[in-house]
This record gives C-alpha cells, sequence and structure tokens, in this order.
C-alpha cells in the first residue's frame, strides 16, 4: 500500500472512531451536530493537508517513474506549496534541460550516421573487447565485392595497436590506409578504425617523382645518344664506301654499337611513353571486338612458340566506354607478359563477361611467385633479368584512367589470371 492510501486510510479511520466514540458517550442532541460539524472540518483541513503535502509526493514519485522510462514530457504543476512548488520548479527545468538534451543528442547521432554512410571511407566501431560491432557501407560493400577482403585487409587492421597507422595492399592492387584510435563510450575506451582508399593519391605522387627522373633522364641521354648514333653511322659510312682497310670495323664493330644505341634510345622512349601518356579519348566500344583483334596481332608470335591460343568470348556484345588504342595496348602487354612466362608449349585463354563488363587473361605457365605478387603493379619492378617494368606500370596507368578494377595473381588450381572489371 501506498503512502497516500494509507495517510488516507488512517485519516478516514480516526475520525470515524472519533465520530462512534462521542456518539456512544453524548448521544443524539444538538452537541452531537456540532461534533459531527467540527469532524468534518478535520477531517476536511487533513484532505487540504494530503494536497499539500502527500499529492506533491506522488507527482514527484510518477515524475521519478518517467525518469526511469526515459519519458521527459511529466512535469510538475503547481500545488499551492511554496516548498513543493519550488522543488517542482527545479525538477520542470531539468526535465526540460534533459529533453532538450536528448533531442540534440538524437539529431548529432544522426548526422554522425548519415556522414558516416555517405562518406568516402571504410568506419569500423570495436566493441570493448575489440571485436567488431558495426561497419559502414563502405566497408560491406568491400566485403561482398572482395571475399579476401577481410584476410588481407580488416584482420591486419584489428591487429594494429592504439594509434597505429599502416598502408595495405588489396588483391585488385588497392592501396588502403588504416588508422586505428579510440573514442570513450560509458566511461570505458573503445577502439574504431577508418579505412581510406589512397591509391589514387599515391599513384600521382609516383608518377610526378618518376615523371621527373624520366624527363630529365630521356632529355640527357636522348640528345647524346642521337648525336654518338649520328657520328657512327658516319664512320661506318666512311668505313664500307672509301676504305677498304677498315673492313673489319665496318663488318664487326660499328653495327653492334650502333644497334645497342638505337636499343638505349628505345629503351628511353618506352620509359617516356608512361610520363606522357594522354587521358584517354573515350567511345562506346565492344569490347569483344577489341579483344579478337588483339589475339590476332599476336597470333603469329604464340604460332612461334607453340602457345595455343582460345576464346572463350560473351555470346553478346559487352560494350564499354573507353579508349580502344589504349585498352588494346593493355591486352598486348598482358599477352605479351603470358607469352613470355609460358616459353614454349602452353596455352593461353581469353574471356569476357557482361556483368560486370569486362575480361581475364589465362595461362598456365609456371606463376607469380607469392613473394613478389604483391609488387607487381609497382612503378617499373620487374621479375624478368632483362625487363624494364614498363609494360605493368603502363597498363596499371591506363586502368587506373578508365576507373578500372583489376588484378593479376597465381590461383589456387595453378593458373594465373589478369582480371580486369570497365564497370
Amino acid at each position: 500500500m501506498s503512502a497516500a492510501a494509507k495517510y488516507l486510510a488512517y485519516l478516514g479511520t480516526l475520525h470515524l472512531v472519533i465520530g462512534v466514540l462521542i456518539y456512544q458517550v453524548v448521544g443524539r442532541g444538538p452537541v452531537l451536530l456540532l461534533v459531527e460539524m467540527v469532524l468534518l472540518l478535520s477531517a476536511y483541513l487533513g484532505y487540504r493537508l494530503y494536497e499539500v503535502l502527500v499529492a506533491p509526493l506522488q507527482l514527484l514519485s510518477r515524475g521519478v517513474g518517467a525518469l526511469a522510462d526515459q519519458d521527459f514530457s511529466v512535469k510538475m504543476r503547481s500545488t499551492g506549496s511554496p516548498e513543493m512548488d519550488r522543488l517542482g520548479e527545479v525538477y520542470n527545468r531539468m526535465i526540460e534541460q534533459l529533453r532538450l538534451e536528448r533531442v540534440a543528442g538524437r539529431q548529432r547521432e544522426e548526422f554522425l550516421d548519415r556522414l558516416v554512410e555517405a562518406a568516402g571511407v571504410g568506419l569500423l566501431v570495436l566493441d570493448y573487447d575489440g571485436n567488431i560491432e558495426s561497419e559502414n557501407p563502405w566497408v560491406q560493400e568491400r566485403r561482398k565485392s572482395s571475399p579476401e577482403f577481410e584476410a588481407t585487409v580488416l584482420r591486419p587492421a584489428l591487429a594494429l595497436g592504439v594509434g597505429e597507422q599502416a598502408v595495405f595492399t588489396t588483391p585488385d592492387n588497392r592501396r588502403l590506409h588504416v588508422e586505428y584510435a579510440t573514442f570513450v563510450d560509458r566511461g570505458f575506451e573503445r577502439g574504431f578504425i577508418i579505412l581510406q582508399d589512397v591509391t589514387a593519391d599515391l599513384l600521382q605522387a609516383e608518377k610526378e617523382a618518376y615523371g621527373k627522373v624520366i624527363r630529365m633522364m630521356a632529355h640527357e641521354v636522348n640528345n647524346s645518344n642521337a648525336a654518338i648514333v649520328s657520328l657512327l653511322k658516319t664512320l661506318l659510312e666512311v668505313a664500307r664506301a672509301d676504305e677498304p682497310d677498315l673492313a673489319e670495323l665496318s663488318r664487326e664493330h660499328l653495327p653492334p654499337v650502333i644497334l645497342r644505341a638505337e636499343h638505349l634510345t628505345a629503351f628511353m622512349r618506352n620509359f617516356a611513353r608512361v610520363v606522357r601518356l594522354p587521358a584517354p579519348a573515350r567511345e562506346r566500344i565492344d569490347l569483344n571486338a577489341v579483344l579478337r583483334g588483339a589475339a590476332e596481332v599476336m597470333q603469329p608470335l604464340l604460332e612461334e612458340q607453340e602457345i595455343a591460343l582460345s576464346l572463350a568470348l560473351a555470346d553478346r556484345p559487352v560494350w564499354v566506354s573507353a579508349d580502344r588504342a589504349q585498352l588494346e595496348q593493355v591486352l598486348i602487354n598482358a599477352l605479351t607478359n603470358a607469352r613470355e612466362s609460358i616459353g614454349r608449349g602452353g596455352h593461353i585463354r581469353i574471356s569476357s563477361q557482361l556483368h560486370p563488363a569486362g575480361f581475364v587473361i589465362a595461362d598456365d605457365g609456371p606463376g607469380i611467385p607469392a613473394e613478389v605478387a604483391d609488387r607487381l603493379f609497382t612503378p617499373f619492378f620487374s621479375t624478368k633479368s632483362s625487363g624494364q617494368g614498363v609494360g605493368l606500370t603502363l597498363s596499371r596507368e591506363i586502368l587506373e584512367a578508365h576507373g578500372a578494377s583489376y588484378r593479376l595473381r597465381t590461383e589456387e588450381d595453378g593458373v594465373t589470371r589478369f582480371r580486369v572489371s570497365l564497370s
């Protein structure tokens, strides 16, 4: 039973007992009427006292219950008691402040949620044990598109210490900057991880760095080499025409020197191509037609090395918006790499797909060593002793300019596949 009910029961019982006793003592008469009027007045005063003291306490109790339920709409009304009214004013101000803070907090949370969802970065919120509690759509999308995303990025990210940063390379050659930070939630520290795709920034910085070096090298080498080749060719003509005694010089020494000088010029020209690559002139093209054209160009070279070439193209045109010449260059580079990897007597398979629009070039060569798989598209890196690393660097620049995703790996079945998605 509540305190209010107890008070009312006590007040009613007391006046009833007093009334019965007075009736037995006084009996009937005018005195009894006067006593009853006094009792009624006493009961009324007791009830008024109830309204002044107990009723505000009941209202305050309901307010406490509303606070427990986080209902900030319940307020105390005026009771006529100065003490209780002051308490009610303090309570009402507190309730209004809590209500405003909750509204503002919810608005901030909603804004932060929308910002996290719309941001071009990944966000992982961890629980108190360091496990992933929630992730934004950026992370969810990459989980779906790459089965290896968790193993290559998320697990290493969770292994970072508080405040540590790292850059991870995904299987599709994206570079992600990862940072582990913390925030305080309910008095305890929790972690969160920010993932940002910095591929474009790093590629731009790389290109600016090696571009300056290449332009300087090309200027010095080509200018000097052009003069050397011209002088050697003049000397060769003189040796052949007018000086019979210089036959050995013209026959054995000058030609290889001239050839080597010309190779040096071609070597520098290949590097310069990467720097001078123009923006893609996009047009609507059928990817299947481009794949057939590249296959026809490479067919004679592959036949010389007894390498079989097969096509498994989509049964409908695969329309893409791309620069035909640049895309053909990517295909020729890929087929050349596959041919050089196989050596002799292997098989290359070219396939295309509609959704997403793209192609795959697969070869059964010896494969790519695991220790160099993540460095294949590093500028000018090559696994061949005489390689320049220009082909894959050029392919990377072309594919990045087209906004394509790409991957070169030797997969579990032992087949090396170059996968490109253009949409």
